[in-house]
């Protein structure tokens, strides 16, 4: 899997947008999601995941938060250092939203679109002390509930069943099941099948690849 940028800035990126929304939340009167929303609609979102150093190494999470809030014309507070609390639901998330972004390279607005700050505040009890890697599993499955993979949508755009791409593709049918199922990866497909099926649906092969 491609990450969003280099893991060397991972950490920093982690911590800068866990402080940004732990000082949002707790010492600005914004809740998490109104926060969450203004960092979307201001444009850093997008710099963050690309990796823009001026926000994920340049700026602490006071500093980022502040950035946020004035160019949306709301006001931050006046304190310059937060005090000590031990890991805060609201600074885990935005530690773990930088991560799972990090991790798949989606868009925070994609993310944003299916995990709402409530869904992440129910799941800091669970999640907050595992690995991160149990936050993406849990994550993935919350994004990918109910969206069609690429090859079902195009499968069905062009009217066949999955039996019919099985056979012009020269696959079984539980390969194609799989797939559209996410019980298989299809990014992992042996070549072979991405490029027949892609031919069979008149598409590319990167066409049936999962983002």
């Amino acid at each position: 899997m491609t990450h969003a940028y280099d893991e060397v800035h991972l950490d920093d990126a982690m911590e800068t947008l866990g402080g940004a929304v732990e000082y949002a939340v707790l010492f600005c009167d914004i809740s998490g999601q109104e926060f969450l929303d203004l960092f979307l609609v201001s444009g850093v979102a997008d710099e963050f995941a690309r990796g823009n150093v001026k926000f994920i190494s340049g700026m602490s999470g006071i500093e980022l938060a502040g950035y946020i809030l004035e160019k949306c014309g709301k006001k931050a507070s006046d304190i310059t250092e937060m005090p000590y609390i031990d890991y805060p639901p609201e600074y885990w998330i935005g530690w773990i939203l930088a991560y799972y972004q990090w991790y798949t390279g989606k868009t925070f607005a994609s993310i944003c679109k299916r995990i709402s700050y409530e869904n992440l505040c129910n799941l800091y009890g669970a999640l907050h002390e595992a690995d991160p890697s149990k936050a993406v599993e849990v994550f993935n499955g919350i994004v990918q509930k109910d969206i069609e993979t690429n090859l079902a949508r195009l499968r069905k755009e062009r009217g066949l069943s999955q039996s019919q791409l099985a056979k012009a593709a020269d696959i079984s049918v539980r390969s194609v099941q799989l797939y559209e199922q996410r019980r298989s990866d299809i990014n992992k497909a042996q070549y072979n099948h991405l490029q027949a099926m892609a031919k069979v649906l008149g598409c590319v092969p990167d066409a049936l690849l999962e983002q």
